[in-house]
């Protein structure tokens, strides 16, 4: 097994958890018994990746075949890029450390646009050619699924193979067609032959000799309670966008708002059933530690068992105070039941989308929502305690006029005078997007917004809303630009994005690294005005996408946009008759829904004895890959760890009760402690030879139990204890003349930055400094601290001051405090 080649590089760079594997139920393999080595890419950074549902979907069945061996790979962050570029480091995947050019397959994941530089980021530092003509026999299959590619044509040269719709299935067609093609010692031609032959995959290359490519229909589950679901996946040591444990329960919707891509790509509605449901949670939180869950899908209200599910969870799971939330819930599926269950543990913010500020605007977009049940409900969920709402807009839809942004600041400014009257604290958080006219949605055919429009009505809405209790965010103006084109997009397209990667565009949805002006010169120099592809597009037009089916009639679509541009609504077809959009019959597939749910018995209950609380002390280690975490990092997985020994923590009160622990001074990452303290309330019937039996010897990799021991209720963790601390250094660093001038001296001053910051004295601080000889040639260096009322000095300060060790050392050493 190959070790991890970015651990020695970890100290030189920011967010280090990003890089470290081997986090809990990772899986890993013997790569002897395994076929074939599959890398699951997902272009952008570790915590976005790692939220990503559709890899975690992909995981587990992959993993569960024996000949098949999944590992996950992400965009490494520009620091650790240009590290490894620096160093001849080829991108290794989290689980080996295998360099991504020696696994068989890559496939890569898109859920949007703003992440296509980064897919030849990772080819580049993978060692993989980008264009996939250049690419030979011998290297890798590279691949790729997602919803930006039902317009696969910006991306389709740098891709041998594209599956479009559904994946839990195709993916395994594609692993048997690989090893059937090994087997037949076949070249790189055969196996995409093979692979155009399935269906829901595209080609490009292939397709490309015949100059006009085939209709390639959407792959469809029709049944998601039969298709593999992970009950629990890699536990991030790091805070993710998502950090939750996430269950679908429902894929697709049919509300039809006009302005959703993901309301046409994944219809019809299939629901995962209410017992299986229930066993994901049961499992995936039991196993994980995760205190907040979420019921995913496109419209969570809608999902039929709602108000069973929920009573059946939270009556599970409310006193081991696990919150339960609905993301994409629309208020007119908000009933007092469903609202009443979502705070039962606690009350975060509180999500509404009315999209458009004036009804006849929404009636254009079809969200079916009105003014009045968008106050009653704000006015509902603050009398129930909650203090922050945020509210999504979008700015630029079809017909948009002057007097439907007068109505958005209208009603923002009803919603905060309904607020007002309950007499209670609050915030008001205003979204702003720009309105992007997305592939196979009825708006498809509409034109965006240029960066100037969208920058007058942003400043518009600005200066209305400004208020102390109002904070108005907006998307940049720019990236939504480019996104647009990037949806609409041809194959010409391809080259801009190969400049503009080669310019140096990458990560750019991150607004920190996104260059405008590297995508103006591509554009340039390829000879594309890029406002051409954010025209309104006739009805007679060919759409470069038109070759994808997703089952939706074009005529159907057509016909939307029409009755929006007329603010004619269309009901859901869940309530109502058949809208005639074509999808069923041409799927083969109908609806999935549940109208019962049989509760499952003998389900645990939690119901913990009410003898008096009783306070426990932890002294566990900080060390190998657990000291690259960041304080709150390991201060979380701690958490995790308590809470899946099923120890009855104890919690605070309020509207968002936290487990009652202590931990010490935080440490600097990188350092390494062979003793820090964690103390803990338990209800009372638990003893310390319990808690050493459930707690496992090792929480997560360097982080072990030393003792466990009761103390006093009133007690508190140690504080002003001396700590030696040690550091194996190279002899020829060393300032041995400084050392001596240290000890010689009767104060020291240097200057301290952080949280207090100023000028301190470290000699009265330094109990003792000394360096003997060490292993392999090396010399110890050891120092015992006394910490002041400064608090803890950071190793870096002593190192550098004392030792006269300049940051590009002291950066990579393994300092040890005991």
């Amino acid at each position: 097994m190959k070790t991890n080649p970015l651990e020695n590089h970890l100290p030189l760079i920011r967010r280090p958890s990003r890089y470290l594997g081997q986090e809990l139920f990772s899986v890993v393999k013997d790569p002897e018994t395994v076929g074939l080595r599959f890398a699951l890419a997902f272009p952008d950074l570790y915590e976005v990746g790692m939220s990503y549902l559709g890899m975690k979907i992909l995981y587990h069945i992959l993993n569960q075949r024996p000949e098949v061996w999944a590992e996950r790979v992400f965009a490494p962050a520009p620091d650790m890029a240009g590290l490894m570029k620096e160093r001849a480091i080829l991108l290794p995947s989290l689980e080996s450390g295998l360099a991504l050019k020696e696994f068989n397959i890559i496939g890569f994941s898109l859920p949007y646009e703003l992440g296509y530089t980064n897919v030849l980021n990772m080819l580049s530092l993978g060692g993989i050619p980008l264009w996939a003509g250049e690419r030979k026999d011998e290297d890798p299959l590279v691949i790729a699924g997602g919803p930006c590619l039902f317009n696969p044509e910006p991306m389709s040269g740098f891709f041998d193979a594209l599956v479009i719709g559904d994946g839990e299935v195709v993916i395994e067609e594609i692993l048997d067609s690989w090893l059937t093609w090994k087997k037949s010692g076949g070249n790189r031609q055969a196996l995409l032959a093979s692979l155009a032959e399935l269906s829901g995959v595209f080609v490009p290359s292939f397709h490309a000799k015949t100059g006009n490519p085939p209709i390639i229909e959407k792959r469809i589950i029709p049944d998601l309670n039969l298709v593999g679901y992970p009950e629990i996946s890699p536990l991030p040591y790091q805070q993710i966008i998502h950090d939750r444990l996430s269950v679908e329960i429902a894929r697709g919707c049919t509300r039809g708002c006009r302005f959703c891509q993901a309301g046409i790509l994944y219809r019809p509605v299939r629901e995962r059933s209410p017992e299986q449901v229930y066993q994901l949670f049961e499992k995936g939180l039991t196993r994980t530690g995760y205190a907040e869950a979420t019921l995913l899908s496109l419209s969570s209200g809608d999902y039929t068992c709602l108000n069973e599910l929920l009573s059946a969870l939270m009556e599970r799971w409310e006193m081991e105070k696990v919150a339960v939330s609905l993301p994409s819930l629309r208020v007119d599926t908000l009933g007092p039941e469903v609202i009443e269950q979502i705070l039962r543990v606690r009350k975060t913010g509180f999500t509404i989308a009315p999209e458009a500020g004036t009804q006849r605007l929404r009636d254009v977009i079809n969200k079916n929502i009105t003014e009045d049940e968008i106050l009653q409900t704000v006015q509902r969920v603050f009398s129930l305690g909650w203090r922050v709402l945020k509210l999504y807009f979008m700015i630029g839809l079809p017909s948009e006029t002057r007097e439907d942004l007068e109505g958005l600041v209208d009603l923002v400014r009803k919603i905060k005078k309904a607020v007002r009257k309950k007499g209670l604290r609050f915030e008001i958080h205003v979204a702003l997007s720009t309105f992007i006219p997305k592939p196979h949605t009825p708006f498809q055919w509409a034109s965006q917004l240029s960066m100037e429009e969208c920058l007058e009505r942003l400043t518009f809405l600005r200066s209305a809303l400004m208020d102390r209790h109002i904070q108005v965010k907006w998307n940049d103006t720019r990236q939504s630009f480019l996104e647009g084109i990037m949806s609409r997009g041809d194959q010409r397209l391809g080259r801009v994005i190969y400049r503009a990667f080669q310019k140096g565009s990458v990560l750019d949805g991150w607004g920190e690294h996104f260059s405008w002006d590297n995508w103006r010169q591509a554009f340039e120099e390829e000879g594309i005005d890029p406002q051409t592809y954010l025209k309104s597009r006739d009805q007679q037009e060919t759409l470069p996408w038109d070759f994808i089916h997703t089952g939706v009639d074009k005529a159907y679509l057509w016909n939307e946009y029409q009755r929006g541009l007329s603010g004619l609504a269309t009901a859901d077809c869940r309530q109502g008759e058949c809208n005639q959009c074509g999808v069923c019959p041409a799927l083969k597939v109908k609806p999935l829904l549940f109208k019962a749910f049989d509760v499952p018995s003998g389900r645990p209950l939690s119901f913990y004895p009410k003898e008096s609380v009783r306070k426990f002390r932890l002294l566990i280690t900080k060390q190998g890959p657990s000291r690259f975490l960041g304080h709150l990092e390991w201060k979380e997985a701690i958490i995790r760890s308590l809470r899946r020994t099923r120890i009855p923590l104890t919690f605070s009160e309020g509207f968002h009760p936290m487990p009652r622990l202590s931990f010490g001074p935080a440490l600097p990452v990188g350092l390494s402690s062979q003793g820090e303290y964690v103390d803990f309330q338990s209800y009372g019937w638990q003893t310390t030879e319990a808690i050493k039996n459930q707690l496992p010897g090792e929480l997560f990799p360097g982080t072990q139990i030393l003792e466990v021991s009761e103390v006093l209720l009133n007690s508190h963790l140690p504080q002003g204890q001396t700590h030696q601390y040690r550091v194996e250094l190279n002899p020829s660093l060393l300032g041995e003349e400084r050392v001596q001038e240290f000890l010689s001296s009767t104060s020291w001053p240097v200057e301290k930055s952080g949280k207090k910051p100023g000028i301190i004295d470290l000699r009265p601080l330094i109990q003792e400094v000394s360096l003997r000889p060490g292993s392999g040639g090396t010399m110890t260096a050891r120092w015992l601290l006394n910490p002041g009322p400064e608090g803890e000095i950071r190793p870096d300060i002593i190192l550098r001051s004392i030792f006269n060790l300049p940051d590009t050392v002291i950066q990579g050493l393994n300092v040890v405090k005991s």
